[in-house]
């Protein structure tokens, strides 16, 4: 899975959610220690829907892909 990081230092990636087969893109700021969904982007069914949201959205802000 792609991992991106944003102008300001956050980190996105997709994780699972408490249901079963949910998945969503999260990130979490440097000085933060938990993450949080990126509320812009849908809950899919599998890791991979969910990844593809995420590089698309990271294209489209120009974010850099750091994993």
């Amino acid at each position: 899975m792609n991992v991106y990081e944003d102008e300001r230092g956050w980190l996105y990636k997709v994780m699972p959610g408490l249901g079963v087969d949910t998945y969503k893109a999260r990130y979490k700021k440097p000085e933060a220690s938990g993450w949080h969904c990126v509320a812009r982007l849908p809950w899919r069914s599998t890791a991979i829907a969910a990844q593809e949201d995420l590089d698309e959205y990271a294209k489209r802000k120009g974010w850099r892909q750091i994993s």
